[in-house]
């Protein structure tokens, strides 16, 4: 710890340095309160012992002035036995403790031992707490679900090498976040992370943003242009929605990778860079390769590593904490989002993800007029979705055998037919929409006489 003494008394001050840099603390003492209020303004100071009584300014200015700069700044006040009372009112005013004249050098030392102590705590806590964060909130990837745990591990081991990487997930689940956070864990972190949409890109367009373009290439290209590949040189190059890929560009994508050298449109030499390239797919891209809409050995060379990502209902119990990062980010962290909210929020089925969730907080806080946010304001559609779900008949249900459960409805539906028929069949089945034979079929199955 850094301690600074402000004490006019020359005897008690240097005593009071003495014993304080004999048991290990950085001490600097002085008798001018203005002077060290200059030196603690230009320096990191952890502690000062002041006296109250001084003649330039007093014990209780220094406090003030102390406080208003550094909050953080521990203040011991120095105090006669008959001033205790001002002692005393220091501490209201921010103070974190007084000691009472005459004192020892191991009276003193026992107050600043203990606000190391302290100081150690608050250290250790203020650390767990940054790792808990940094766990629960792994490069802008927010949760502490079991899925959520998994992938942080997985981003882990994934960022130790340079293998191509296709993530897969819905829209709105995170893909660009979790591609950023590989490239950001990674020996890659100081290299340059350059993201490419492959969505609405026509064949001529996407190889020119992809391996760029050489000088009158095409009508346009007034000069020069590097493509991504280029650009993310020692870096990483994230393609989303590879998906969408032309078949003639896919090719040129699959020569690349296995050459590690492209060529600029309108080009003819062979420039060699040093990428690794993540994707990401909103799809199931092996549907594509079966219907012949990607190629089967770019899939192969795109899906060395897969990650999976989850979609937000499979982890709800992830919601409370995403609402409180969006509303960080928004710069709303004193909002509050009542229990009951919360409990609607999590019950909410998502089907837009992440991205969905961040909307409707913005909407949401947006209308608001205070800063406690109740179901008042919740927009219809997730009050309605929360209605459905109290009025369903399987609300209370923890497993539903869906079979059984066709089973019994179509028994019910042929039984309340046949009554409404009088046990004429034929009617019977013209109320059902199906053959008379289909009819006496499902009777015999379900055994109805």
């Amino acid at each position: 710890m850094n301690i600074v003494i402000i004490e006019d008394e020359k005897t008690k001050r240097i005593t009071m340095r003495d014993a304080l840099v004999k048991a290990g603390f950085d001490t600097e003492a002085f008798a001018s309160p203005l002077v060290a209020l200059k030196y603690i303004g230009e320096n990191d100071i952890d502690v000062i012992i002041t006296d109250i009584r001084m003649p330039e300014i007093d014990g209780f200015e220094v406090l003030q002035k102390v406080k208003e700069k550094k909050s953080s700044t521990a203040v011991i006040m120095i105090t006669a036995y008959g001033t205790i009372e001002s002692a005393v009112e220091a501490m209201k005013n921010g103070a974190y403790d007084y000691i009472t004249k005459p004192f020892s050098s191991e009276q003193l030392l026992l107050k600043v031992m203990k606000l190391q102590r302290i100081k150690d705590l608050e250290e250790e806590n203020s650390n767990l707490k940054k790792q808990l964060e940094e766990r629960y909130s792994f490069q802008n990837l927010v949760g502490k679900s079991k899925v959520m745990q998994d992938l942080y591990e997985q981003i882990e081991l994934v960022s130790e090498n340079d293998m191509s990487v296709l993530i897969e997930g819905e829209s709105g689940t995170g893909k660009e976040v979790v591609a950023s956070a590989i490239h950001y864990n990674s020996n890659r972190k100081d290299g340059p992370f350059i993201k490419l949409s492959c969505a609405a890109l026509n064949e001529s367009l996407f190889e020119s943003e992809l391996f760029g373009h050489e000088k009158g290439a095409f009508t346009g290209a007034y000069k020069s242009k590097k493509g991504k590949f280029e650009l993310a040189d020692k870096g990483t190059l994230f393609l989303d929605d590879v998906d969408d890929i032309p078949l003639s560009s896919q090719v040129k994508l699959l020569r690349f990778l296995q050459e590690r050298e492209l060529e600029r449109v309108g080009g003819i030499t062979q420039i060699k860079v040093d990428v690794r390239v993540i994707c990401a797919t909103k799809i199931d891209l092996w549907e594509f390769v079966k219907l012949n809409k990607f190629r089967e050995d770019l899939y192969y060379r795109l899906r060395v590593i897969p990650i999976k990502l989850p979609l937000l209902k499979d982890r709800c119990e992830d919601i409370p904490m995403l609402i409180e990062h969006f509303l960080k980010k928004m710069g709303k962290a004193d909002y509050v989002f009542t229990p009951a909210v919360i409990e609607l929020l999590s019950k909410y089925n998502w089907p837009g993800n992440i991205r969905q969730l961040e909307n409707a907080i913005y909407r949401i806080v947006s209308l608001a007029r205070g800063k406690t946010i109740s179901k008042e304001i919740i927009p219809k559609d997730i009050v309605c979705n929360e209605k459905k779900y109290q009025d369903s008949p399987y609300k209370d249900k923890s497993k539903i055998i869906l079979e059984e459960l066709i089973h019994n409805v179509e028994k019910d539906a042929i039984q309340w037919a046949l009554n409404k028929a009088n046990e004429n069949q034929t009617q019977a089945a013209e109320l059902l929409s199906i053959k008379r034979t289909t009819l006496r079929d499902k009777m015999r199955k379900y055994n109805i006489i």
